[in-house]
């Protein structure tokens, strides 16, 4: 799986599926800690907005600070920024205390991405890019979804062992903190990759690259922010199900989704990237655009859970397919940039989101299938010439 690979990549992806664990465990079970602690909908909305449109005002900057820093001391800031905030969240001492963590964990988020997709893309060369992303994305999704397993279970478990239902959700989220205790020691033992020109020549085929792969991402980040952010709460309120019922949800689609991801390396081989990310999102947005007509629990479950896999699969065959249009100094600021679009849309959609859950169960996932549809015909236009 690994052959070929050097020391320092091997450790990227191992600490990358470290974080996965907690990243998607947090994720989960934030939104229920969220309501122990008294907050309806739209404030939750507020917190994650917060979060959103701080890791995108970072994801701007991330590639500057790292042809300053260098990849590697970037990952360490943004890592000891993630640890405060989770502490903070954890703390939950008032709501100024709580909107700083997802303050904090929101500048994590920015710093991080792009620059582990750049050195990640610098330490495996050309050659490997699509299978080492598609791999770095299976193993940390199969890890996203013990991740999940365990946040479903563990408040039950706690209750059972007497500790109120406060206490209980507040030590599932400082389970979180040993994502840094794993991932800062990886960070300082890697090598990092320099950058021989600390500046980028900004012209306009640059500008324009960026700006063609942006618009297509915030389209799908606007979508993905009205609906994915209150799923585990739809599938409660609309079915009365369980919260380590729907965790089973989230772990089949996390496990299902990280071992199909290490065969698509070679369906992107047969057919081409762009016609394997347009193909997949197409279906995934009409899956979604029925899902509100599904009365049955376990048919919701299996179309979300396909769906899920269909339109986050690709992911790292489209940063992949990115990063080759990019030279060394400009991959972290150009997949900042796109993250950033994406992001800040997200965002705004999180906020949308709170308001038309707040009118309607159907109408987030109308419009979420909407956007993503429209996204998809731009990305097909703008690179089907790119496909092989």
């Amino acid at each position: 799986m690994f052959q070929g690979y050097g020391r320092d990549a091997k450790i990227l992806i191992a600490a990358n599926a470290a974080g996965q664990l907690f990243l998607q465990f947090s994720i989960f079970i934030m939104p229920f800690y969220l309501t122990v602690l008294g907050y309806n909908m739209a404030a939750m909305g507020t917190f994650f907005s917060i979060q959103t449109f701080t890791g995108g005002l970072f994801f701007l900057i991330a590639g500057q600070v790292s042809l300053r820093l260098g990849y590697r001391r970037t990952l360490i800031i943004s890592a000891l920024l993630g640890l405060a905030g989770r502490l903070l969240q954890v703390a939950a001492i008032n709501d100024y205390v709580l909107a700083l963590g997802f303050f904090l964990v929101g500048a994590n988020m920015g710093l991080r991405q792009p620059n582990f997709t750049a050195l990640l893309s610098e330490e495996v060369g050309e050659e490997q890019r699509h299978h080492a992303f598609s791999i770095s994305f299976g193993i940390g999704t199969i890890f996203n979804a013990l991740g999940v397993l365990i946040a479903g279970f563990a408040p039950g478990l706690f209750v059972g062992l007497g500790l109120s239902e406060g206490i209980a959700y507040r030590l599932v989220i400082s389970l979180a903190l040993l994502q840094f205790a794993l991932v800062i020691p990886a960070l300082l033992i890697i090598r990092d990759v320099p950058v021989k020109n600390p500046r980028i020549n900004w012209n306009r085929e640059l500008v324009v690259k960026i700006l063609k792969f942006s618009l297509p991402s915030a389209l799908i980040g606007f979508g993905a922010g009205i609906t994915i952010p209150y799923m585990s709460l739809y599938f409660k309120l609309q079915f009365g199900q369980t919260l380590a019922a729907i965790s089973g949800i989230f772990f089949f689609q996390q496990l299902a989704m990280g071992l199909g991801s290490f065969g698509l390396p070679r369906l992107v081989h047969r057919i081409g990237p762009v016609k394997v990310i347009t193909s997949f999102q197409s279906i995934a947005a009409f899956l979604f655009a029925i899902f509100p007509s599904i009365e049955t629990f376990l048919l919701a479950a299996l179309l979300y859970v396909v769906r899920s896999i269909l339109m986050n699969i690709v992911w790292p065959i489209n940063d992949s397919f990115m990063m080759g249009f990019f030279s060394t100094e400009e991959k972290a600021t150009a997949a900042g940039i796109r993250r950033a679009f994406s992001t800040f849309m997200r965002g705004g959609g999180n906020y949308v989101g709170g308001l038309l859950f707040g009118m309607s169960l159907s109408y987030p996932f109308y419009a979420t299938a909407l956007l993503y549809v429209i996204a998809t015909a731009i990305f097909y236009a703008f690179f089907i010439k790119h496909n092989e």
